[in-house]
Formats: structure tokens, sequence, C-alpha cells
């Protein structure tokens, strides 16, 4: 792919991404196929691109957690660097790509919305400087144990009523009051509109992870002020796998009939990758458990992982839990590699990310290379 970034708005509205992606789906019909594979609480589509005509195919998805708002400018990116190939490019002609820009599209909207009530593509390198320079020195207050006001929550000015949905604002509302909580903590929205967030609604150990977040009572470090036992701004698994959470759902529904391929022994297509993009850290995280993991299943994720890491640097993390979402992908499905990746090295949902512009931009190009790279190195091209 072209090393080039070709989007101009590092973080959009969530009408502004749907009008983008609706013009690259007329300008290239012949080429790129859209369809719904689930629609959210508050009736928002969640969409899958397809794009590629080859026999191995490849998942990527951004935006499970709703302040995530750098996964959905990459994941675009992807897909907006894969049409910019011809349609007899070696790689559209060996890979297919499905493409899932918003996995959670109201948590995105609750995010985004207040994000971009304070800043602008002019000032959003600067803000968000300062915005992850008070974040870590809450981390750091944070780790002594300590629980006082987040100095972070005062860098973005939040309102309800910046969520352009009525009803999905009294929704978040009411989650506010119950949890104790008011508008500031608006930005860093993870879950859904109605407090379920998806990667923890898992059909993977689910009363484990219900057990985890009993324990837990509230968030980690600079979140520590957040329950996550009710519905929530973040964390909350819900009362039982896909209640209340339509996004996981979604996704289940569509990656397990994808796999349908590897199972049927006269078709020669193949589901080989799912890319999972999450947005802080510089992280990659991908071994199943031990005990869903044999010598081969053991060979391909550290291959894998090893060759994502060449392009980026990032940190590979060996979890003592393994709960979420892609945890259960990983273990059930044979021959498949599935990577979470923490897209950035950067700290500080939702604009950390973006308080180093040009940084960022060689992140985003050395992650389109890894994908490709890895997609190569894993099926032997």
């Amino acid at each position: 792919m072209e090393e080039k970034n070709f989007l101009k708005n590092y973080i959009m509205s969530y009408d502004k991404i749907m009008n983008t992606l609706y013009v690259l789906f007329c300008n290239n019909r012949k080429r790129l196929e859209k369809r719904k594979i689930g629609v959210t609480t508050f009736n928002y589509p969640i969409d899958c691109y397809k794009i590629g005509n080859g026999k191995k195919h490849v998942l990527l998805y951004g935006t499970t957690h709703g302040s995530e708002l750098v996964t959905t400018y990459f994941v675009l990116e992807v897909l907006i660097s894969l049409l910019q190939l011809s349609s007899e490019d070696r790689i559209l002609q060996e890979y297919t790509f499905h493409i899932i820009p918003i996995l959670n599209p109201e948590g995105y909207i609750i995010s985004s919305s207040n994000v971009l009530a304070n800043v602008s593509s002019v000032s959003l390198e600067k803000i968000a400087a300062e915005y992850l320079r008070v974040y870590n020195q809450d981390d750091e207050v944070a780790m002594t144990g300590k629980k006082c006001p987040k100095a972070f929550y005062n860098v973005l000015k939040s309102n309800i009523y910046n969520i352009p949905n009525h009803k999905m604002a009294r929704s978040v509302g009411n989650i506010l009051k119950n949890c104790r909580l008011n508008a500031s903590v608006l930005p860093v929205w993870t879950a859904n509109g109605v407090g379920v967030d998806p990667n923890s609604n898992s059909i993977h150990c689910f009363k484990e992870i219900v057990e985890l977040r009993r324990k837990q009572k509230c968030a980690y470090l600079r979140y520590n002020d957040i329950p996550v036992t009710i519905p929530s701004p973040m964390s909350y698994p819900g009362v039982g796998t896909f209640c209340n959470c339509p996004e996981n759902h979604s996704l289940y529904q569509y990656v397990t009939g994808l796999y349908t391929m590897n199972t049927n022994s006269l078709n020669e297509n193949k589901l080989i990758a799912i890319f999972s993009y999450h947005s802080t850290g510089g992280e990659i995280y991908s071994f199943p458990n031990k005990n869903g993991m044999d010598e081969k299943k053991e060979k391909l994720y550290k291959m894998g992982m090893e060759k994502y890491k060449e392009n980026v640097g990032y940190t590979i993390i060996d979890p003592e839990t393994r709960y979420g979402v892609m945890d259960y992908y990983r273990d059930k499905l044979t021959d498949v590699l599935c990577l979470t990746i923490e897209l950035s090295k950067a700290n500080a949902n939702p604009i950390g990310p973006f308080a180093n512009i040009e940084g960022l931009n060689r992140e985003i190009l050395n992650n389109k290379k890894a994908i490709i790279d890895t997609i190569d190195f894993i099926s032997g091209n």
C-alpha cells in the first residue's frame, strides 16, 4: 500500500464519518461491498465494508470502546489505502478484507461529540498535549492509592446536550446519575449508550468477568471513581452475554459466519486473521489460554506477533487474565491469527494520541505496513 495518509481530519463527527463512507462507497461500487451486520440499541447501523477478491480473508475493526477515536481514523485510513490499489494489485488478488470502521457507534458519538465541542483541527494537537500531561499526572497520583478529584476532567468541557441523539442523551444522563458522576466523564466514555462495555460483554469467561468486576468495584487508575458493577461509562459487562450489547452480538455473528469457510473442506476461501484495534499503550495482545493452545497454534501466534512488532515496535503482552471478546476468538478459531493492537504509544483516551501528530502519522503508516507484512508472513507469501 502507498506510504501516505489520506484523511485531513483526525477526529470527525459520526455524521461526517458516515458521509465519508457513503462517498467512498458510491465512488467504488464495483469494488467495495457494504453490509449492515447489526443495529445498536438506539438504531445506529453497524456496517462492514468488503474489498478484494482473494481467497484469504482478513477482518479489521475499530472503536470497540467509544473513546478510542484514533482507531476509527486508522481503520478508515486502511480502507482508503486499499481503495488506492488497482483491482489487479497482488494484495487485492490474494486477500479479501472485511472492515468495520466503528463497532460501537453509540460510544463513539458520546465521546466524539464532547471532544469536538472543545477542539478544532487547528487546536487539536495543542489541547491534546495538555490533556496528556494532566492525564499522566492523575495516573501518578492514582498509583499511590489516593482517590481524589481528577484534573484531566477539567481540560475538556463536556455536556450531555452535546450528544445529538436526545433519547441516548437521556439514557446517558440516567447512567451518570446512578453512578454519581457528572458530564465531565463523557469524553472517556467507552461503553455503548446503555452503559454496557462491548469488550467486557464477552461470551468467553463471562461469569469470571462479572466476578472480577465485583471485586474491582471501580475501574483502574485515573478511572477509579467510575463504577463497573452497574451500567456505567466503562467496563460494565452487563447481566448476560449479548444482553443490551448488540455490538458484540453483531461481531460474533459476522466472525462465526466468516469462519464457516474454514470448516467447509470444499471451500478454498479461509479466514486467516482478525485485527482488533484499541488506542493507547503501543501493545500487542494475542496469547490464547494455555489450555486451548497446541504447538501449531502457539507457533502461529508467536510468528504473527513478532512479525507485526517488527514494523511498529510495540510491546507484546501476556496478560494474567484473558476475559475479553477477542480472547474467545483466539481460543475457539483454529488457524486464525487474532491480534488485539493498542494502536498508539501515547496514553490518554480520547485525544492523547493526537498530542504528537507527526509521530502518530508515522505509527499509522507503520501499522498499515504491519498488517500486510503479517498476513503475508503467516500465509507463506
